[in-house]
């Protein structure tokens, strides 16, 4: 008695359609908020055709169903479908959308379409008593948002069943007060611990948390990493994919790291690179709250928030597509497969034209245009994403987070395993040395001298601290600093070299410091128990430093260009002199052209 019910209804709510699209792209919370039941979904894999997860479930914890699980189709802030295909149970196929439409500004239309086919009559009653009705409370949820009488950043919630330990979180609560300046963005992270979702509270992005919230970054990752000290939370090193960017293992410690991951998705073995596969996440710790793992969703928007949209295109077919009116750049990928095309500029076309065989995509290049013709000359179904080609800003990778002096600071033992050495694409390397130091030594004796040689540690330690670096390790008098952008170790020799005067104020002797630094790809390895670096760009930068002749900072020509170019430095100084200069570096082949800034 196969049989199909449809059903349609929209209503209209008072939130803009950016905010309802991101409240309702977290299928997970939403399945949960809405009363569906937890799901063991299997990784993804091909069947007759078909990208699917077979995926597993009891209804009322009693009745056992299995279905195939196709991908999710979306295109953001305009509509998502889902498809599940039934094996066993009372029900056959379940064909799911969610559409928005913009209402003005800041009212948005929800409309929710659906096909429920079932195979008996118990499937149709547990289609009209408990399936539609449990999908229609994505209104209600809608509908707690709209009731919110401010901007939220905690989603309507299911009855909670989460227990929040609440005198041992005070206890710690009062150590991170002590410990950050900030008390209400220390409030508002408690008060995410305590009342956000499961989801809110397992694998936390600090950066995105910031946003949310509208705090600062790096202070918002020194909160993260306080509170990771003081044991609300634990940390955890996700391995993330570089094509579906979504994680594929997780550490605990950065010695646990393999040097390579697989990703059965994408069907590829990948080297963990610190600059975007490897990023630090958080997880409320247990002894506080016992946050759930339970998955209801596991395919939605929400999961790849670098896909603008997502299509599924059939084996040996043609499909018109509308193209998502975007800003950032994008690209075309096949999913599974990785075949790529760069989509650029609009032109006058309305329709752009898109070919997919078995040996790759036709065009390298795709106009950029309302409506796309893909032709899928392949005989089984692909699905077609439109990404973000930039990586995900939320991410704390493990480059950014390395290079925070309070990271070593708090957890000094967290280095890679002995063996291991992980590339980084581009770091600033700076070094430092006391001119003079032996006359120093000479002049004033061996304590005092050493006196001053570690309040001159503490003054640079400010500095480098100050600008987002961090002081790698100290040889003799010298210091090696890393940071992961060149204005910043830029900001931070100029800030040395101007307060000197404040360093010699409280010292035996009066001294100055050399500075240089060098920019480029870099290798991290654990040396002596802390997280070092090696490779050309660190001999670099040690042996542009010793072309400082105090008082100044030295770096090479292509690092000056590079400088000139961010808006956020100026060069331009009446204070600054500019100097150029060319000099053979020790092990340096040729000629280098170095600048000599000196205040």
């Amino acid at each position: 008695m196969r049989k199909t019910i449809c059903f349609q209804e929209e209503r209209v709510f008072n939130i803009p359609i950016e905010q309802m699209w991101s409240l309702l792209e977290d299928t997970n919370q939403l399945n949960k908020y809405i009363g569906l039941f937890p799901v063991r979904f299997s990784p993804f894999t091909h069947e007759n055709g078909s990208l699917v997860r077979q995926s597993r479930a009891k209804v009322f914890g009693v009745i056992e169903i299995a279905w195939r699980e196709n991908v999710f189709e979306w295109i953001k802030q305009q509509s998502y479908s889902i498809e599940r295909v039934y094996i066993t149970g009372p029900a056959e196929r379940v064909l799911w959308k969610v559409i928005l439409e913009p209402q003005g500004e800041s009212r948005t239309l929800l409309r929710l379409k659906g096909e429920f086919t079932y195979r008996n009559l118990l499937g149709r009653l547990i289609m009209k008593v408990n399936t539609i009705p449990q999908l229609r409370r994505t209104f209600l949820y809608a509908l707690k948002l709209e009731g919110k009488s401010e901007v939220t950043t905690i989603l309507p919630q299911a009855r909670r069943t989460a227990i929040v330990q609440k005198e041992h979180l005070g206890r710690l609560t009062a150590k991170l007060y002590s410990a950050i300046s900030n008390k209400k963005m220390v409030e508002e992270f408690i008060q995410t611990i305590e009342m956000g979702n499961d989801n809110d509270v397992t694998s936390m992005k600090p950066l995105l948390w910031a946003e949310t919230h509208q705090y600062d970054r790096r202070q918002t990752v020194e909160l993260f990493l306080v509170a990771t000290k003081v044991g609300i939370l634990d940390q955890e090193w996700s391995l993330m994919c570089p094509n579906c960017r979504v994680p594929k293992s997780q550490t605990n410690t950065l010695r646990q790291l393999d040097d390579t991951v697989h990703c059965d998705l994408c069907g590829v073995d990948y080297e963990i690179d610190f600059d975007r596969y490897v990023e630090m996440r958080f997880t409320v710790n247990p002894s506080i709250r016992q946050a759930s793992q339970e998955l209801f969703c596991i395919n939605g928007p929400m999961n790849s928030p670098h896909i603008v949209a997502q299509f599924r295109i059939p084996g040996n077919s043609s499909k018109e597509l509308k193209l998502p009116d975007w800003d950032q750049k994008l690209r075309l990928r096949v999913l599974k497969f990785n075949y790529t095309a760069i989509i650029y500029e609009e032109t006058d076309d309305t329709k752009s034209q898109l070919t997919i065989t078995e040996s790759g995509i036709a065009e390298k290049e795709v106009a950029k245009t309302r409506f796309m013709q893909v032709e899928n000359r392949t005989s089984q179904e692909l699905v077609l994403v439109i990404e973000e080609v930039e990586w995900d800003r939320f991410a704390l990778t493990a480059t950014e987070v390395t290079s925070l002096q309070l990271f070593r600071d708090l957890f000094a033992k967290e280095v890679l395993s002995p063996d291991q050495q992980i590339g980084i694409g581009k770091m600033t390397i700076l070094f430092t040395d006391l001119k003079g130091s032996t006359l120093l030594y000479e002049s004033i004796g061996d304590a005092l001298a050493y006196s001053d040689v570690k309040k001159h540690f503490d003054f640079l330690k400010k500095y480098i601290q100050d600008n987002n670096g961090t002081v790698v390790k100290t040889i003799g008098d010298s210091v090696m600093a890393a940071f992961i952008r060149d204005k910043d170790a830029f900001n931070a020799a100029i800030t040395i070299q101007k307060n000197i005067h404040l360093l010699n104020e409280n010292i035996s002797q009066a001294v100055q410091v050399k500075i240089g630094f060098h920019t480029g790809p870099v290798i991290a390895v654990n040396a002596n128990e802390i997280l070092d670096y090696f490779g050309r760009t660190v001999n670099m930068a040690a042996r542009i430093q010793q072309q400082s002749e105090g008082s100044d900072i030295v770096i090479s020509e292509n690092d000056y260009r590079d400088l000139l170019e961010s808006s956020d430095i100026s060069l331009h100084d009446t204070s600054i002199e500019i100097e150029s200069l060319t000099k053979q570096l020790h092990g340096v082949d040729g000629d280098t052209s170095l600048i000599r800034i000196r205040l």
